[in-house]
Parts: structure tokens; C-alpha cells; sequence
């Protein structure tokens, strides 16, 4: 069978999609999967494309399925207009969504236009679907799907077991050729993203990794890691997996392989601050293997904050993580959760531990209950919006404390501080030059340097958050309207 995957358009306000632009790499598994089982697989990026041209690269394909993700929740609009495209332009076709914002909260998604919700891992439950569907057999008896009927929704059941990782097909990357060029993390283009390893097992209330996961956590061999690296021809590399060097032994070994093959890129990883302050050694033997920028989710700069996300670690070992970095010569980036109930001396802390650190890479994120979390259980009723393009993790949709301009005033200020520190520990100056040398040597585009130092230019005006807030009623009245005719 022929089938169709679209990633919907972006949203254009800010957030995740401002600072990182990557490869649907969810759908590149789940048409590898397709692919290796006989059918055949079409992968349109609407960010790219614009729906009007993708949408008819679709009907060209003439998909018998047709599957849309949703990762994000701030995806959540965008892909309904989707769906209603594909209802009028592919009447024919089935209807799929999946992805982790799909499968975290199924009830919302599981409404008129919209055929099939598939829960859990692609990979265990499309090839299933699709083989169903070919072989003229209900879709009910497929497990892990949602099916929208005239009577209402019904569960298929729990989602296939998860298989070891390592047996999974490779994903179907040579479906995204024509978009690889355009993705990007910050200045560094083009960009490839490689998973190494699936879940989490901790448990941070904000985080919906490990519920997707069901606190399961599943690693690929060096060999296998190494065997898709080889295919990827991006020189930079962002590594998927939310907590890198997990199993510190499997990091000696992979780094190992990698150093062996030959392979060097410039990765872009996430870890703990605590597996580095315990082992040091791991980051020295990845330094030997490319360049590398470590994100690092700090989250709170005290323990009481970290108690309060339930993030099990200590400030103490935030604090020596980043020293070890600075030592090593290894790029950073810290990240920071800002609490709509903040008042300005909570911002006024974090101003001052970016100036004791000199961590001028931090980044900072409000907190966001999103569907499906324990956080969003905690806090759902307090919730004041349901304009899912707020949830960016850039936006206030808890009440704050301050007034919201006072709030977002200081929030603005965070990400202009960290940019006046770095002038003030390097000098603008060298900045710019140590920017100008990167784009000569081919580290960065020129394009990528455009977006990131307008990016910057945004973050630090407290306007445009609010901007988004004053055009939230016509969004909302928009979505209001699809979801009508989708009712309809």
C-alpha cells in the first residue's frame, strides 16, 4: 500500500520551533518499519513545502493512507487543518495521527475527520494497520489504535510490546533527501538527529518522555549506532536520547567505536549534570570525537526548586557540571525552568548564577503543564487557555504572579542578560569575530547565523511574548470554526 506522511506547517509564534528546526525523524522510523514490511512510503514536510505545494505532492503519491503527526501540542490546530485538507483532497484516504502529543492525551484527538489515533511506538503499530488494511481485516483487531465511529471511540487495546531497539529498521531517511539542507539547532546547519536510545526513567513531573515510555528505558549497540551515523552526510548531529551516557559503560563503548570509524561530527547531546560530575572521563573521550555542545536541563538553580519538579539531583552537582565543561573547553548549555508564580527576586537569583557561572549559553523555558503529565493533572484547572500554540514552552498559561507585561518583562530579561554577559566575559568584539570565523569556515550558514541572531534579537523583547497573548482570541476563534465543520 501507498502512505503518505505529513508533518503539519509551523506555527510562526516562538518557542521550540524559533531555536530548533529538525528532521521528522518519528515519521522516518515509522516509514522505515513500512518500508521493510512491502509498502511504500511518501515523507511531505509542510514546514517546507507550504500545504498548498505538499498537499499536492500528496495527491500525486495517491496515498491510501495517510498519516500525520503530532509531537507537540502546540502542533495541535495546525494538524486538524491538515486533516480537513486531506478529507477534501484524498477523500479515500485513511486518516492517521500519531506522534507523543497524540498518544499522551488520545480523547482530544479522537473526533470527526480524523479516522485512526495510533498509540505508542509507530513501529509496532502502523505495519500492522496498513497490513490490515490491505488484507480487507477490521481495523479493530489491531493493537494500540483509537478508531473514531459513528458510536463514538474505540481502544483496540494496549499498543504491541516494545521490541529491542537494536531490531528496529533503520529509519527511512533517504524520504527527507530534498529538505536536509534546511534543518537546524541555533547557528549550526544542516542537521541530522540520531537516536541512540529510547526513554527515561526518571520521572520529572513536567516530562512526558517517560509516561510515552512507560518508564521503560531501551539502548542501541555501539555497532548499530555507528552502522546510522554512517548514513548521515549532515556534519552536525543533534543525539535524540534525553539522557545521554544512561549506561556509562555503553558511552565508553560507543565512544570508542566512533573514534575507530573514523566519523567526526560536531554532537549536540543531552545528559545530567550528575553522570558528569561522576565521570568526568566520558566527556574527555567524546571531546575526542567531534566537537560537542552538552544541553543540560538544570531546571532550578537551588534544591528546593529541583525538589519542586521532582528532578532527582542537587545544585551542588549542577554547579561542578559546569565547571568541568568550562575546564574541558566543552561547549554548553544550560537550561532553566521559570515559574509563572515567580516574583522578580526569583528572576534576580537566576541573573546572579549565570554571573557567578559565566553560563552565557543558558536558555530558559516557562513552565507548561502539557496534556498528559503529572503536572498537567496537578494544575489542569488552573490552566487559562486552551490556545494550543501557547504552549511553546515560551508562553504563560498558568496566572503569574506579577502583572504578565512585569512577568514577561522579566523573562525577556533573562535571555538579555546571558547575551550581555557573554560581551561582558569575551567582549562583543571577538563575539561577532568568533561568529564571522564560524560562518568562514563552514561551521555555520549564513542563514543559520541570520535566524539565530534574530532569535536573539526577539527573546530579549518582552513584546513579543505579549504579542501573542493579544492575537490569541483570533487563533482561538479560528480553531473554534475547524472544529465545527470538523463536527460538522
Amino acid at each position: 500500500m501507498r502512505v503518505s506522511f505529513l508533518k503539519p506547517p509551523i506555527g510562526g509564534i516562538l518557542g521550540l520551533e524559533m531555536i530548533t528546526f529538525v528532521e521528522p525523524l518519528g515519521l522516518e522510523c515509522v516509514a522505515g518499519a513500512l518500508e521493510e514490511a512491502g509498502h511504500d512510503c511518501q515523507i511531505v514536510d509542510l514546514r517546507l513545502t507550504g500545504l498548498d505545494r505538499g498537499l499536492a505532492q500528496a495527491r500525486a503519491f495517491q496515498p491510501q493512507v495517510v498519516g500525520l503527526q503530532c509531537n507537540f501540542t502546540t502542533e495541535r490546530f495546525r494538524m486538524l487543518r491538515v486533516a480537513r485538507r486531506v478529507r477534501e483532497e484524498l477523500s479515500e484516504a485513511l486518516i492517521v495521527v500519531g506522534g507523543h502529543d497524540a498518544s499522551r492525551d488520545p480523547d482530544w484527538f479522537a473526533r470527526p475527520g480524523i479516522d485512526v489515533v495510533a498509540l505508542g511506538d509507530g513501529e509496532e503499530v502502523m505495519p500492522r494497520l496498513v497490513t490490515a488494511l490491505e488484507q480487507n481485516q477490521p481495523l479493530d483487531r489491531v493493537p494500540g489504535l483509537r478508531l473514531t465511529t459513528p458510536s463514538g471511540p474505540v481502544d483496540t487495546g494496549q499498543p504491541p510490546a516494545r521490541r529491542n531497539v537494536d531490531e528496529l529498521p533503520f529509519p527511512a531517511r533517504h524520504l527527507i533527501a530534498e529538505y536536509a539542507s534546511e534543518y537546524y539547532i541555533n547557528f549550526r546547519r544542516p542537521l541530522a538527529l540520531l537516536e541512540t536510545a529510547r526513554g527515561c526513567p526518571f520521572q520529572c513531573n513536567f516530562c512526558s518522555v517517560w509516561k510515552f515510555h512507560e518508564s521503560t528505558f531501551r539502548e542501541k549497540s555501539p555497532e548499530r549506532v555507528v552502522a546510522e551515523l554512517a548514513q548521515i552526510s549532515a556534519p552536525n548531529v543533534f543525539i535524540t536520547d534525553d539522557i545521554f551516557w544512561m549506561n556509562v559503560k555503553r558511552g565508553r563503548e560507543l565512544a570508542a567505536a566512533l573514534k575507530a570509524s573514523g566519523i567526526r561530527k560536531h554532537y549536540t547531546l543531552q545528559t545530567r549534570s550528575d553522570i558528569i560530575c561522576k565521570f568526568p572521563e566520558l566527556v574527555e573521550m567524546w571531546r575526542d570525537c567531534g566537537r560537542m555542545t552538552v544541553f543540560l536541563g538544570l531546571e532550578k538553580v537551588d534544591d528546593e526548586g529541583l525538589s519542586s519538579v521532582n528532578k532527582r539531583n542537587s545544585a551542588a552537582n549542577n554547579n561542578r557540571a559546569i565547571a568541568i565543561l568550562q575546564d574541558l573547553g566543552v561547549g554548553y548549555t544550560p537550561n532553566f525552568i521559570v515559574d509563572p508564580g515567580w516574583e522578580r527576586q526569583d528572576f534576580a537569583k537566576l541573573r546572579r548564577w549565570i554571573d557567578q557561572t559565566g553560563a552565557y549559553n543558558s536558555g530558559f523555558s516557562v513552565l507548561t503543564p502539557l496534556p498528559g503529565t503529572d503536572l498537567w493533572d496537578e494544575v489542569k484547572d488552573e490552566v487559562n487557555t486552551t490556545d494550543w500554540e501557547l504552549f511553546d514552552i515560551a508562553h504563560a498559561v498558568l496566572p503569574t504572579r506579577l502583572p504578565l507585561d512585569e512577568f514577561y518583562r522579566e523573562y525577556a530579561g533573562l535571555w538579555q542578560h546571558a547575551t550581555e554577559v557573554r560581551y561582558r566575559l569575551h567582549g562583543r568584539l571577538r563575539t561577532q569575530l568568533e561568529l564571522l570565523a564560524a560562518l568562514a569556515t563552514g561551521r555555520v550558514t549564513f542563514t543559520a547565523l541570520r535566524k539565530g541572531m534574530r532569535m536573539g534579537s526577539v527573546l530579549a523583547r518582552p513584546r513579543s511574548f505579549l504579542k501573542a497573548h493579544r492575537s490569541s482570541p483570533a487563533r482561538l476563534a479560528a480553531a473554534s470554526q475547524l472544529l465545527n465543520v470538523a463536527a460538522g
